[in-house]
This record gives structure tokens, C-alpha cells and sequence, in this order.
């Protein structure tokens, strides 16, 4: 009997271990696969964190012959170069706010050319803060360069909105029942380059309105607007062109601000015709500053007027034909001879574009820039500038 019992024990024993055994590899099993559980939400967490991420950009490597030489008369009168290399990135950090992070690496020119936060104010999806460095409030400014035309934007424009971009803060309105867009910034002033601080403690303000027109039952769309901009630039030295007066004014209180004011009205009408045809154009007058730091060389303030016109057309789906006139005098109240070197320019541009598909595109582009004559520059400026683009987008 005792026998017996001690074999039905081995055999209750002997039972026992597998079970035991099984119930641990369960135990270990399920460890293993919370901690996969855990590294498959962290990887869905971060892959979450890149589809936010949107990444864009384009390269335009150009080809540009000068008629006159490039700078000097012995200087080349042809190059080759990078005008544009942009990377654009974008996160959407939550519904409502985004990031922008946009440098250019064209050749000999690295800059930082974006570089705001935008964000939808609280229960208004119509009204949009902007943080940061972004585009001036106008129509050819924020009109990208890799979608424009022709090569540059108009002397007026380059002249007045050096750079495109500025630091500060801007308010932006699109109400849904209205096609109007209303826009207000606030902006440090004489912004030349991300390096540059503000010069003096007052803010320059724009503001701009645009109103769209839609004629569908005509394929017709207008666009019309008007903007301001209204600021000031600080003399630092007592040396001061009046230009009004005909002399250089030297008891100018240190500290003065000398306008910065002009306005302007703009429009832009697309026809669907013949394969798509568009005029744009926009008029721009008032008084500029411009920095100085000795009687040599003066701050000067000057009476301002310019204007640009497109016509532009399509030619089948994959060529477009394109030429704009663009005027700017940068001292309306001077000519001839009393101008000097304010003289007024009109330049006539003529632009052939080629999509080759969606992301590349071949340009021509040819500027004849008619500057005013005097005895300063008794004869027309040889500045013709022919050029040849390729353009890759991503």
C-alpha cells in the first residue's frame, strides 16, 4: 500500500509540471507582447508626428546674358548660376496652427527667406494670426516666385519692398459668406536681411483689401484690392536731403522720422478664353526714405510713383505667352537735368513659358529696361538681360 501511494504521488507531482510550466510561458508571453504593444503605439505616435510634416521646394538654375556686361565693362557679359533653391517646411502641429520653415540656397546668396507660426484665433476659423518673418502684405510680393511669369518682379516693387519679406506680426480676415480678404500687419521697418535688427523703436503698419468678383456663367474672375503702408525712418545724423527746397538741410533734429507713406490700388482679371488669358496690373505713389550717414551721403526722402501691367496667355496646354510694362520714377519732383541719378526707368519685359509636365518648367525671359536721359545719363543705360530658366518643383 505504501508502494502504491508513493506512485500515485510521483504521478500527482509529474502532473503538475507542465501546467506550471505552460502558465509561465503564458505569463512571459503576454510580457512580450505588451512590450510590443508599446513600441507599436510609440512608432504610430511618431509616424503620426511626420505625417504632419510637409516638405516642398524648387530649384531655378538660369542662364542670363547681359548686353552691357554685368556690372562694369570689363566684367562677363554671360553666367550661369542658382537663382533660386528653396526648401518650404511645414508642420501642422495641431488643428489650426502651423509652422513654416523656408531657406533659400541660391548661388552666393544663403538666406533665411521664411519663418512664422500661423494659427486660427479661438472659434474663428476666418481669423488667422501670423507670427514671425513672412511676405508684405502686396500682390506681387506674395505672388511666389515659382509660379510667377517672369524672373523678377518689377523695378517698382524691388524697390520699395526690398527682400519681399519683413518681421513682425499680421492679422489676416476671410470671412466665409464674402469673398473679401482683409489684412493687416504690424513690421519692424527697413528690413534688409534676417541679420538685420529693427533701427528705430516705431513700427511700420500695412494694410490691404481685396475683393473677388465672380462672373461663372462668363468664366470671367476679378480680383480688385487696394493697400497702404504707413511708417517712418529715424535720422541718425543731421544730414538730410530736401529735395523740395533744392538743398541739403543740416539742422534736422537727430531722432526726426522721415515718412515712409504711399498707397496703392491693384487688379486682376482672368478670362477663360481661347485657352485662358489674364491682365494684372497695380499703380503705387507716395513718399519713400531711403538711410544715410554723412553730408556725401544723406538721408533722403523722395516723391515716388510706379505702376506694372501683365497680359498674359495661354498657348495650348503647355506653352504660355507673357509680357508686362512696368514704370518707376523714384523722384516725381525732379526731371531732366535736376533729377541727376533719380532718373525714371520703363521696362518692357517678353516671357515664353514651357511645362514640360507639373513639376518642370522652361522659360525665356527678355528685359529691355528705357531709362530717362540727362546729363548725368545723356544716353539710354545698355541694360538689356536675356535669359533661360529651368525650373524643378517638388
Amino acid at each position: 500500500m505504501f508502494g502504491l501511494l508513493m506512485v500515485a504521488v510521483t504521478n500527482v507531482i509529474h502532473a503538475q509540471v507542465p501546467a506550471d510550466t505552460l502558465q509561465e510561458k503564458i505569463i512571459s508571453l503576454d510580457g512580450r507582447l505588451n512590450a510590443l504593444d508599446e513600441r507599436v503605439a510609440l512608432n504610430e505616435s511618431d509616424l503620426g508626428k511626420l505625417t504632419k510634416i510637409k516638405v516642398s521646394g524648387y530649384i531655378q538654375a538660369q542662364y542670363e546674358y547681359y548686353q552691357g556686361g554685368l556690372v562694369k565693362p570689363n566684367d562677363p557679359v554671360s553666367t550661369f548660376f542658382v537663382r533660386r533653391a528653396r526648401i518650404k517646411v511645414t508642420y501642422e502641429a495641431a488643428d489650426g496652427i502651423r509652422f513654416v520653415l523656408q531657406p533659400d540656397f541660391a548661388t552666393g546668396n544663403l538666406s533665411l527667406k521664411d519663418a512664422y507660426a500661423v494659427a486660427y484665433l479661438p472659434k474663428l476659423k476666418t481669423l488667422t494670426l501670423w507670427v514671425g518673418q513672412f511676405n508684405r502684405p502686396n500682390y506681387e510680393v506674395e505672388y511666389s516666385s515659382s509660379q510667377r511669369e517672369v524672373f523678377e518682379r518689377s523695378r517698382l516693387i524691388r524697390t520699395i519692398y526690398p527682400g519681399e519679406r519683413e518681421v513682425g506680426a499680421k492679422l489676416e480676415f476671410k470671412p466665409l459668406a464674402v469673398p473679401l480678404k482683409l489684412q493687416l500687419a504690424m513690421l519692424n521697418g527697413n528690413f534688409k536681411g534676417i541679420e538685420q535688427l529693427d533701427v528705430d523703436s516705431r513700427k511700420d503698419v500695412m494694410a490691404r483689401a481685396v475683393y473677388s468678383f465672380k462672373f461663372p456663367g462668363q468664366n470671367i474672375g476679378i480680383d480688385v484690392g487696394a493697400h497702404g503702408y504707413f511708417g517712418g525712418l529715424m535720422a541718425k545724423t543731421k544730414y538730410v536731403s530736401d529735395y523740395e527746397n533744392k538743398m541739403d538741410s543740416v539742422d534736422a533734429n537727430v531722432g526726426t522720422y522721415l515718412d515712409k507713406k504711399w498707397g496703392g490700388v491693384e487688379v486682376q482679371a482672368f478670362f477663360d478664353l481661347w485657352g485662358g488669358l489674364a491682365l494684372k496690373g497695380e499703380y503705387i505713389a507716395g513718399r519713400n526714405a531711403y538711410p544715410g550717414d554723412s553730408k556725401s551721403n544723406p538721408y533722403k526722402t523722395r516723391e515716388f510713383s510706379g505702376y506694372y501691367a501683365y497680359l498674359i496667355k495661354n498657348i495650348g496646354k503647355k506653352n504660355q505667352f507673357v509680357t508686362r510694362l512696368d514704370y518707376f520714377d523714384p523722384n516725381t519732383k525732379l526731371s531732366g537735368d535736376a533729377a541727376g541719378k533719380d532718373v525714371f526707368y520703363t521696362t518692357l519685359t517678353f516671357a515664353w513659358q514651357f511645362y514640360l509636365n507639373e513639376n518642370i518648367r522652361l522659360s525665356l525671359n527678355y528685359g529691355i529696361p528705357k531709362n530717362e536721359t540727362n546729363t548725368t545719363y545723356p544716353d539710354d543705360i545698355k541694360d538689356n538681360v536675356f535669359g533661360i530658366r529651368m525650373q524643378a518643383k517638388f
